[in-house]
């Protein structure tokens, strides 16, 4: 997962959490900075993380197959 800004006409930010190149959170407050926004979504993104909502884990093991 990943927390990206994207800016918006005004100078102001918005923050989306992505997983898998997909839009699974978005805010809909806006920040006049940046960083502000970064933080925003992080914060989002733990609840996102530890909660029910959690998206499924898409890791896959390294190891070779056994044979």
């Amino acid at each position: 997962m990943e927390v990206i800004a994207v800016a918006e006409r005004e100078h102001r930010w918005r923050w989306e959490i992505r997983h898998n190149g997909q839009i699974i959170r978005e805010s809909r407050a806006h920040f006049p900075t940046v960083a502000e926004a970064i933080e925003n979504g992080r914060q989002a993104l733990t609840g996102l993380w530890t909660g029910k909502d959690r998206p499924p884990i898409s890791r896959r093991s390294q190891r070779p197959p056994a044979a």
